[in-house]
């Protein structure tokens, strides 16, 4: 054998003399189920909302029709916008008894709100119809 110092003589001695201690049956088992983490009943939500996608493509709509309307289309051409002023509106005015309307001057970007205003709400009203499902 090889040469041992008193201490380590000790030491076996006294390890040979206690034995070792053997774990119960399913103590390892135990051990495992306090280190599982419970699991927990998850509800599948999505990280972007019904209400969030509408006002994505509302804002994607915006951004597409505004390009349309202000950019120029070719190389020596103006944008959609100003050719719109080339466009002769009729005037309306209506004369009933004592009574005429006042004829309505609108500014460009005015009408471009209304414009924009109008789709946004027909996407509205398409979304709430299909919502209620209504055909």
């Amino acid at each position: 054998m090889k040469n041992l110092s008193k201490e380590e003589e000790y030491i076996r001695q006294y390890i040979t003399e206690l034995g070792t201690e053997a774990p119960t049956t399913g103590f390892h088992k135990t051990i495992l189920a306090k280190l599982k983490p419970k699991r927990s009943v998850s509800v599948y939500s999505p990280v972007i909302s019904a209400l969030a996608w509408k006002i994505i493509g509302a804002v994607i709509a915006v951004l597409v029709i505004s390009v349309l309307l202000f950019l120029p289309s070719g190389q020596n051409t103006i944008p959609l916008i100003d050719q719109l002023s080339a466009i002769p509106i009729p005037q309306v005015t209506v004369s009933l008894p004592q009574i005429s309307f006042p004829k309505i001057n609108l500014s460009l970007i005015t009408i471009q709100a209304l414009v924009v205003f109008s789709l946004l709400a027909a996407v509205t009203v398409i979304t709430t119809f299909k919502k209620w499902k209504v055909s």
